[in-house]
């Protein structure tokens, strides 16, 4: 690891004097959210900021993904820095002077401070070109939320072209203080399977159920039965976590339909488990269904992520860049979390590190991420473009 030693005095006083800018940037695009793969004006808007600091600038990468890459000159290293730029479909329910303008759409997991922090720190350190060593990659990622965003831009080769050795990122926390930090080696969030679960019975006459084959009871037998599956196979030492969260059946109250349609999402935080639950449920559903004379078919749309495992050496490096920011009692490890995110696909290709930093508002009990009413303390931006400035360059260094 190298030596940590302060970074770039005028760079930090540089990001300080750009911290205003900083929330401009932010709630900007918490106005104007937009969901996985139709991030066409967050994707413009970071390509114009990034060719004006001067970055080479390609679009387009998995259909609205931006690559911009900062070369130093200094020699040095090349480090990957990533963002992810997607938002949710829900109503916002805070009133606020930025609120959502887009009906239905929300920032509701801290893209919106993501995507900000990286461009402003693009900017800061391309006004310090002469100063830095080697090169920076940053990649802002569509469609994060459904899963889908990562696996296409390593598949069109934006790790390799660049040669990128090391990749980082953060992710703004509501349920961490403002000047606090996690960063946990090994397995620090869960692999995510997007489950689709079709009974197939009989349809028929609400008053005769003996003359058909009723899905939406089979379904509710499923849905009642997953928990003890789960806890049947994943020993109580690991977690996992499968809930369904739609169930959608039927036309009419007095017609039994043909099929009942389930969604949910299944996570585990062992690669093994995953394995197993996703074999056994698939088997479940369809000896369930077997039994009462109907079919049942499990499908995974969409592919997943595996569990997120940050790696030993480059987690130490983002632990020493946040104490010497922060002091050392702001850091710690932190639990693993069973929400998931495919920054675990980039982790899976290169050594990296992906760290939690703390945006608990602190006028209100901390919000859940993905829910209507979410925000965050806007103070944890600086913070997290401190702690990043000074991971790049430290990784940076030859």
């Amino acid at each position: 690891m190298p030596d940590m030693a302060p970074p770039d005095p005028e760079l930090r006083d540089d990001l300080n004097a750009r911290s205003d800018a900083l929330i401009e940037l932010r709630r900007d695009l918490h106005r104007h959210p937009e969901l996985g793969f139709q991030e066409r004006r967050t994707a413009a808007l970071v390509a114009e900021r990034l060719h004006r600091a001067g970055l080479e600038v390609t679009t387009g990468i998995a259909g609205t993904g931006v690559v911009g890459v900062l070369r130093g000159d200094r020699p040095g290293r090349t480090i990957a820095w990533r963002a992810d730029m997607d938002a949710l479909p829900l109503h916002e329910a805070v009133d606020s002077p930025f609120r959502s303008v887009t009906d239905q759409v929300m920032h509701a997991c801290g893209h919106d401070g993501h995507t900000a922090i990286a461009v402003i720190l693009a900017e800061a350190m391309a006004a310090r070109r002469a100063q830095l060593p080697g090169t920076a990659v940053f990649l802002f990622q569509p469609a994060e939320e459904v899963l889908e965003g990562a696996r296409p831009m390593i598949e069109a080769g934006i790790l390799d072209h660049h040669r990128v050795e090391e990749i980082y990122g953060l992710h703004l926390t509501s349920r961490v203080p403002v000047g606090r930090v996690e960063a946990r080696s090994g397995v620090s969030m869960a692999s995510a399977d997007f489950l689709e679960i079709e009974v197939t019975g009989r349809g028929g006459h609400g008053a005769s159920p003996h003359l058909a084959v009723d899905p939406i009871a089979i379904a509710a037998q499923i849905v009642l039965g997953l928990p003890q599956l789960v806890a049947s196979t994943v020993p109580a030492q690991r977690a996992a976590v499968l809930t369904i969260g739609q169930l959608t059946a039927g036309t009419a109250a007095n017609i039994i339909p043909e099929t009942a349609l389930m969604r949910g999402s299944l996570r585990t935080l062992d690669a093994a488990d995953r394995r197993e639950l996703l074999a056994r449920v698939a088997a479940y559903v369809q000896a369930t269904a077997a039994a009462q004379r109907a079919r049942a078919a499990l499908r995974t749309p969409g592919g997943g992520c595996p569990p997120l495992v940050n790696h030993e050496h480059q987690t130490r490096l983002v632990c020493g860049c946040a104490k010497d920011e922060l002091g050392d009692a702001a850091v710690e490890a932190g639990e693993p979390v069973l929400a998931s995110d495919d920054m675990s696909r980039f982790l899976d290709e290169r050594p990296g590190c992906y760290f939690r930093v703390g945006a608990a508002p602190s006028h209100r009990p901390p919000p859940p991420h993905h829910s209507p009413d979410f925000e965050i303390d806007e103070g944890g931006l600086a913070v997290g473009a401190r702690v990043a400035a000074s991971v790049l360059l430290h990784a940076l260094q030859p």
